[in-house]
């Protein structure tokens, strides 16, 4: 009986320091380690959505020497207006110490250029100028997408027309299968006569045909709306090439035919021509006209040299004002940039990936500190769902709060634009549609 009684005595003491414990763990979640640090120390955290933005459009120019692919194409874009994308390059021979042998004969001469992508409608005819240069290409110079070459005037292409043909990949020339995607430009006569008498010792190094033959310009003539940009991988020597067809005039009956190439080795360069006042009173009032003003409704991004944005939260530095004592920690900063719904059936669709730069006082940009943490924190990205781009600043306002960095403002752009064609229009701060730029930033304030 004395054995029960001790036991039942345990049990109930159990219970109750359990049932102490649990009433002691009632405490709310939020305020355990208070009793840590003095009343004074709490950390606020807070969320804003409302930070002033400044921006506005500008037209920008970029370096375009021996970038990734070749533009040839022109579009007239109810936005943008007209754009005529072509490219300066050099060619080598493919065979050295090349002899056409006695009496031969040209065939034909015909540039042919493997299509790597498109931007556009490629259902529009084109119509191709080939010129080619007076003065030579070289390697070490700094080639931008306004720059230019002087040039003969004489179209070596007579005007050829063409309609890209980006997803045929199959293509039977003569006897040659080809199984890529191709445009075939013929050229002059005069111009393949030109190459095939050349002294053998001028296809004896590559350096020596380029003083003989300094290379072409192509370019393509307006079109009237829509149209195409077409990509061109100019370095695939297996599908862009210069041919030269041609026959010895003892046998008629066995062709020939010899290659020129494009290489790493060789310089070329994009170049492009745009007429804005062909573009949306919008566009033409802010960025021709300089109504600056107009980019609190909508801004735009054009790739090829076109069109970058600048975009400053101007009350930064104010953050602080009211602080004394205190420390603002900025816990997360996003810059969310919708896309205009002006462009949703648009054949001009919105490129896949962005870029966001610091701007120093001179103008120079520099890589954000939020880039370094990688591009799936950074953003940058285009969300067809939500049609919008999105870009982490956090390191960046930060570093402007606290003076680190001046407040001289971002710079928006478009990823690539040397070698692609693509555009956006961006809702701005006070756009009339529902979706705006905006700055969300969620910040604790710390007392000391």
């Amino acid at each position: 009986m004395k054995k029960h009684h001790s036991t039942v005595f345990t049990y109930l003491a159990w219970i109750g320091t359990l049932a102490l414990a649990f009433a002691s763990c009632k405490k709310s979640p939020e305020t355990i380690g208070n009793n840590l640090i003095s009343d004074n120390n709490y950390i606020g955290v807070y969320h804003t959505d409302t930070t002033a933005i400044v921006c506005h459009s500008y037209f920008d120019s970029i370096s375009t020497g021996n970038a990734t692919s070749a533009l040839l194409g022109a579009t007239k874009d109810p936005v943008f207006g007209a754009t005529e994308a072509g490219f300066y390059t050099q060619f080598r021979p493919s065979v050295a110490g090349q002899s056409f042998g006695n009496n031969p004969v040209l065939d034909s001469l015909v540039l042919q250029l493997c299509i790597s992508g498109y931007y556009g409608d490629t259902m529009v005819m084109q119509t191709v100028h080939a010129y080619t240069l007076i003065d030579s290409l070289t390697m070490d110079s700094s080639y931008y997408s306004h720059s230019s070459v002087a040039m003969e005037n004489i179209d070596q292409a007579n005007s050829h027309h063409f309609s890209p043909r980006p997803r045929t990949k199959v293509h039977i020339i003569g006897n040659d299968t080809v199984t890529q995607p191709i445009i075939r430009i013929p050229l002059s006569q005069a111009l393949g006569n030109y190459l095939m008498t050349l002294d053998t010792t001028a296809y004896s190094r590559p350096d020596l045909f380029k003083q003989h033959f300094k290379g072409l310009y192509l370019t393509c003539a307006p079109v009237s709306m829509d149209g195409a940009i077409s990509y061109i991988n100019l370095t695939n020597n297996t599908y862009s090439l210069l041919q030269l067809y041609y026959h010895n005039a003892a046998s008629p009956d066995k062709p020939m035919r010899y290659s020129f190439y494009v290489t790493s080795s060789d310089a070329y360069f994009n170049h492009f021509d745009h007429d804005y006042t062909q573009g949306s009173p919008d566009f033409v009032s802010q960025l021709v006209d300089g109504q600056e003003a107009l980019g609190q409704s909508s801004v735009y991004l054009q790739a090829m040299g076109g069109v970058r944005t600048w975009v400053k939260f101007p009350n930064l530095s104010h953050w602080t004002d009211s602080l004394e004592g205190s420390h603002l920690v900025v816990n997360e900063a996003k810059l969310i940039l919708p896309a205009s719904t002006i462009l949703t059936d648009s054949i001009f669709k919105a490129p896949s990936n962005y870029i966001l730069l610091g701007f120093n006082a001179d103008s120079t940009t520099y890589l954000l500190p939020d880039y370094y943490e990688g591009l799936s924190y950074f953003g940058g990205t285009y969300d067809a769902s939500s049609q919008s781009v999105t870009f982490r600043v956090t390191e960046y306002l930060q570093s402007v709060i606290m003076e680190k960095k001046e407040n001289v403002g971002l710079c928006l752009g478009i990823n690539g634009a040397a070698y692609n064609a693509s555009r956006l229009v961006i809702n701005g701060p006070e756009s009339n549609e529902m979706k705006k730029m905006h700055l969300e930033v969620t910040y604790s304030i710390v007392n000391e």
